[in-house]
């Protein structure tokens, strides 16, 4: 093979590699433009105001909340504001970087923020799993309860006033979150956030079953307190 042959080869397979790589990219905005107006359609349907571009007024209402340590305000984006079943809510979806070594991938999440207009305690509830168990071990916050054990082990849940976080969580509440996919809950001041991590609404459907889920869990803490 000569040297202008291989210099053929070469240049043809560098174009090749170049075009893939500019389809992929042409793909992944085709389908984030498409997913981006079906989340339009379905806002607008559920009454919401609907803004695509990024928005940091959205953004900083993360700011009370650990998730909104994770990145920047610009990070929000696809954002819905407006009333939903009788509820004021805030949707939106929150992109940040995770860096792990030399290697770093974006996390694209999406969030509802309720208002807490009946001042629920402030606190932070997650699912659970071995390093808690293990800061726990250590003297690290999880409040448990011996009536719901099933409860306790899926679930990490802290906050400063422990007494009004446990009045909180009566028996139907910890059966409910006991019986349903696991879900993070941070309510901090007038705020109530609500979002799966690592999920993000990629329809109309999805949208009614995330805020379906946050309207749902405000009602049954919402119920008779004892």
């Amino acid at each position: 093979m000569s040297e202008i042959e291989k210099i053929i080869y070469l240049v043809v397979g560098l174009i090749t590699v170049i075009a893939f790589v500019v389809w992929i990219v042409m793909q992944g905005k085709r389908k984030n433009k498409e997913r981006s107006e079906a989340l339009e359609q379905g806002m607008r349907r559920f009454g919401l105001l609907f803004h695509a571009d990024s928005d940091e007024s959205a953004g900083k209402l993360l700011a009370p909340h650990p998730l909104g340590k994770c990145g920047s305000p610009k990070g929000a984006t696809k954002v819905g504001r407006g009333n939903y079943r009788d509820h004021e809510v805030v949707i939106f979806e929150y992109t940040y970087m995770i860096h792990t070594g030399k290697s770093s991938h974006a996390v694209i999440q999406t969030v509802v923020i309720l208002k807490n207009e009946q001042k629920f305690p402030d606190l932070d509830m997650g699912s659970e799993n071995f390093f808690d168990r293990f800061k726990e071990y250590f003297g690290a916050q999880d409040i448990d309860f011996s009536s719901n054990p099933g409860f306790s082990r899926k679930y990490r849940l802290r906050g400063d006033d422990e007494y009004a976080i446990c009045d909180l969580f009566r028996p139907q509440v910890l059966e409910y979150f006991e019986n349903h996919d696991k879900i993070q809950l941070d309510i901090k001041g007038d705020q109530i956030l609500i979002y799966q991590p690592g999920k993000y609404c990629k329809s109309a459907e999805d949208l009614e079953l995330l805020l379906n889920r946050a309207v749902e869990i405000k009602k049954v803490f919402s119920g008779k307190r004892r």
